[in-house]
């Protein structure tokens, strides 16, 4: 542990004299704890295949086991004509229940952070630790549904100049089009290391008309770094509601080639009371959603044809 923040301190001198802006001083800092894995935590499980797998499968997680443990499943389930690796990285949780998330396959690692480092810094520590050259990001309360690893694939090897493949971040409650969404997001890792330079997840985003959000998030900055790169570097997948709150399920290019489903704010949700409000919609009516959907799901029910009547939840005034 001495040696760790020997190393640590070192190395945070060293960003100091090759930056003079502090703004990029203190991403090129992020960067270099999350990629020489200086960031406290604990390996509670590694695999031990040795072999370069061809996906690696990422997830980032915080207060939301009962998801996660559907997440890895779903994962398990789709990959398994793959040659592929699972890393998840518990993010703080408060009462994590993480025994059980390790007996589910002897692919996964799973790494937990002593103290919150934030989602950006959590993809971007995983990414360093990704080993394929197929890198797939998933949120914490992502299903998978159906791989087409084939025609991704095929996607890639069509169009050289294509980096990234992912759900499109466009939703009831925020609206950026041009940015993906860390619910699912499929990366040529070979591509993106050698055109685009990191750190992927935060930093300095181009400003151009076309870079506006709202809201903002620090994980753009890959998206933002892609599309600079090349204006095809993006694939979208797009999305529909589902009558789950605000469940959605992002396909390929119809809805009958379901691709992932992903139920909005779940850790959020965890986190706050049944009167608080995200985004002015109460959490008790979010949270009675995402449960019907895993009471639905626990029952083999679960029902995920678009939307065709008013949400389950409202606006608080």
């Amino acid at each position: 542990m001495r040696f760790r923040s020997l190393v640590s301190a070192l190395l945070r001198k060293a960003t100091i004299l090759v930056s003079r802006d502090p703004s990029t001083r203190y991403d090129l800092w992020r960067y270099v704890r999350c990629r020489f894995d200086l960031v406290e935590g604990t390996w509670l499980q590694k695999a031990d295949d040795t072999r370069r797998p061809g996906f690696s499968f990422l997830v980032a997680h915080k207060d939301c086991i009962e998801f996660l443990e559907l997440c890895i499943q779903s994962i398990c389930r789709h990959a398994a004509g793959l040659d592929y690796e699972i890393i998840v990285v518990d993010d703080g949780s408060q009462s994590p229940d993480l025994a059980r998330i390790a007996k589910l396959s002897p692919r996964l690692s799973l790494h937990r952070f002593d103290a919150g480092a934030g989602h950006p810094n959590a993809l971007q520590w995983l990414y360093c630790r990704a080993r394929a050259p197929y890198v797939v990001i998933m949120d914490q309360d992502a299903v998978l549904l159906d791989g087409h690893w084939d025609h991704f694939l095929a996607e890639f090897h069509r169009h050289p100049e294509l980096l990234l493949i992912g759900v499109r971040d466009q939703c009831r409650l925020r609206n950026s089009p041009q940015m993906l969404h860390p619910s699912f997001i499929l990366a040529n890792k070979a591509r993106c290391d050698a055109v685009l330079r990191p750190p992927f997840f935060f930093g300095a985003k181009p400003k151009a008309a076309i870079y506006r959000f709202e809201p903002e998030e620090a994980y753009y900055a890959f998206f933002c770094k892609a599309l600079a790169h090349h204006p095809g570097s993006i694939r979208y997948l797009e999305q529909y509601q589902t009558n789950y709150g605000f469940g959605t399920v992002a396909y390929l290019d119809r809805p009958e080639q379901p691709v992932i489903y992903h139920q909005w704010y779940s850790g959020r949700v965890h986190a706050l009371g049944d009167d608080d409000t995200i985004e002015r919609f109460r959490v008790g009516d979010l949270r009675g959603a995402t449960e019907r959907f895993l009471k639905d799901q626990r029952e083999g029910a679960v029902d995920l044809s678009p939307r065709t009547t008013a949400p389950d939840i409202r606006r608080q005034s």
